[in-house]
């Protein structure tokens, strides 16, 4: 009996240990723990996410969308990253047609992929990017995800980093965010 128990808490321990999506799995993230997160909500009401109550955020609709755009106004834009979670009133198809599209996208913004694949994301079919590029003068890299909500719609997280200082750990930093998304 108390090797059952000692088993049990055992699992417990280890799944709670990793917790996270695949993205932070894979970028062996060990993002900054964030006090004082307050949940916001689209205007539409189709999604919330848990983002830091000092962060300066515009919600923003229409037929089309509804979104979250937020980020760290205190410091510079070289050592922070911005957040950006649209939900798409559209259908997705992650098939070929898409992955290719959105590749020409990046390419036409002069965007090179450093990594991409497709997953599950809080058990929906989704689609994860990261590229880098040059914004201005600036080093930049941006992830994408694209999450199949449902038949009908689908949200789009984007995360954008500016500079070359502590990169991974600011992407871990927005990955840990995106991943507080409930819809």
């Amino acid at each position: 009996m108390k090797r059952s128990v000692f088993l049990l808490l055992l699992l417990v321990t280890i799944a709670s240990c990793n917790s996270g999506s695949q993205i932070s799995k894979d970028l062996d993230c060990n993002p900054e723990t964030y006090k004082n997160l307050e949940l916001v909500e689209d205007v539409d009401k189709k999604f919330k996410v848990k983002l830091p109550d000092h962060w300066k955020t515009n919600l923003y609709f229409d037929k089309n969308q509804t979104s979250i755009f937020s980020a760290d106004t205190t410091k510079q834009l070289t050592n922070t990253y911005t957040i950006d979670i649209t939900y798409i009133y559209n259908e997705l198809k992650l098939d070929d047609t898409f992955i290719q599209k959105f590749k020409t996208s990046l390419t036409q913004n002069q965007l090179v992929e450093a990594t991409s694949y497709e997953l599950k994301f809080q058990g929906k079919e989704s689609y994860y990017s990261r590229a880098l590029g040059k914004r201005g003068r600036f080093s930049y890299q941006v992830c994408n995800l694209f999450i199949k909500v449902n038949s009908g719609n689908y949200i789009h997280a984007k995360a954008e980093v500016y500079g070359d200082s502590l990169v991974n750990e600011r992407i871990c930093n927005a990955i840990s965010l995106i991943e507080k998304i409930k819809y």
